[in-house]
């Protein structure tokens, strides 16, 4: 179920996530800590298969849903991890009732895992609300809905969507995202500079292919001509 891409980092992916009728899969990725624990981003939902990968390497300590979107199995993911932390973006608390005791994931915040995993909670998209992450140690930038990377193996719908959108076939944000997210570009622009500061190979996403090599150059490219 889980599927490593480095040392101390795994992602867990289920192809058959819909939003309304739209195929585009979720992905789930999982860094382990120093200390032995697992952060993990963007929970997808949870079976008993995926259950004994996650404590074959390890036990949860923080839950982190990225985004004011992905939030969805957030709760169901701490159930049997009753000892972790959720960590949910500050426009969740209105939308998720049941959530409103978890702990607020913002910049400002103490953050145990901030030695090892950087954060940034991106301006100028205050609907979507998304923090991204960089793994030091395996050099990966963590994203979640600002980019897709849809390919030839989704459904025929899906493809199209998205090559409508501008991110079928390669690493992009969406036309949608732009229309709809993106509100203030110059702020914007000072996140992804502040993004390009790290030094990341990797780039893994939530929905498409996984950028395994180059991802720094490709990201530069297609966020710096926004």
């Amino acid at each position: 179920m889980l599927i490593e891409l480095a040392d101390s980092a795994w992602i867990a992916e289920d192809d058959k996530f819909s939003v309304g009728g739209l195929r585009i899969g979720s992905r789930m990725t999982i860094i382990r800590l120093n200390d032995g624990s697992l952060f993990v981003h963007s929970p997808i939902a949870l079976s008993k298969p995926l259950l004994d990968s996650i404590d074959s390497i390890g036990k949860p300590k923080y839950i982190i849903a990225p985004n004011t979107m992905h939030h969805l199995f957030a709760r169901q993911f701490q159930d049997p991890y009753r000892d972790a932390d959720l960590y949910i973006v500050p426009g969740l608390k209105k939308k998720r009732k049941d959530l409103s005791n978890a702990k607020e994931l913002s910049d400002s915040s103490d953050l145990r895992w901030s030695s090892e995993i950087k954060q940034h909670s991106v301006r100028g998209i205050s609907k979507l609300e998304e923090v991204v992450f960089f793994d030091q140690q395996s050099k990966t930038l963590i994203l979640t809905d600002l980019a897709f990377y849809i390919t030839a193996n989704y459904p025929l719908f899906t493809r199209a969507f998205f090559w409508l959108n501008g991110a079928y076939n390669r690493f992009s944000p969406s036309w949608m995202f732009k229309l709809f997210f993106l509100k203030h570009k110059s702020e914007f622009k000072r996140s992804i500079d502040y993004i390009l500061e790290w030094d990341f190979e990797r780039i893994i996403i939530s929905h498409g292919k996984v950028v395994e090599t180059g991802g720094k150059k490709i990201f530069r490219w297609v966020f710096r001509k926004m």
